[in-house]
């Protein structure tokens, strides 16, 4: 599965809004057997640097 971000404006940043439809393709590939892996891209310069973890709110 590709997955790739499209907020170029904020460097893909993630925040709490977004991060919902990215939690949602990592859900979708985990209950698909089919999916193997996931290849995490995005589009523009790069990524701010937010780790990409799960956090414990």
């Amino acid at each position: 599965m590709r997955l790739r971000l499209n907020r170029p404006t904020k460097r893909n940043a993630l925040s709490r809004d977004p991060w919902g439809a990215p939690a949602e393709a990592f859900g979708d590939a985990s209950a698909d057997p089919s999916v193997g892996a996931i290849l995490l891209g995005a589009k523009g310069p790069g990524v701010a640097g937010r780790p990409l973890a799960v956090e414990t709110l």
